[in-house]
């Protein structure tokens, strides 16, 4: 059970700046999430087949196809640097 010393521990740990009534909100949210765990907990998953999906899609698959294209050379024409097929910026240091 999450209380109010463990929530004001876990706003220090992450740097928030929590008021009273923020304190009493997340104190009752973080123990109602943790009884809902404690209830997927109670399941007996035994005999049920682990899934990385719900329903299984398959995914569609094209050829790939290679295309020549000018979109760099057209970028790189309105860019206000470039040498070669590259961007030139200001150094940051």
């Amino acid at each position: 059970m999450i209380d109010r010393s463990t929530v004001e521990k876990i706003a220090r740990l992450s740097r928030l700046e929590l008021d009273e009534a923020s304190i009493g909100k997340f104190t009752e949210q973080l123990n109602n999430i943790l009884g809902n765990v404690e209830q997927l907990n109670a399941l007996d998953t035994k005999n049920i087949e682990a899934t990385s999906h719900a329903v299984e899609i398959p995914t569609p698959m094209r050829e790939d196809v290679v295309i020549q294209s000018e979109v760099i050379t057209e970028v790189l024409e309105i860019s206000p640097d470039h040498e070669e097929r590259f961007f030139r910026v200001p150094k940051v240091l």
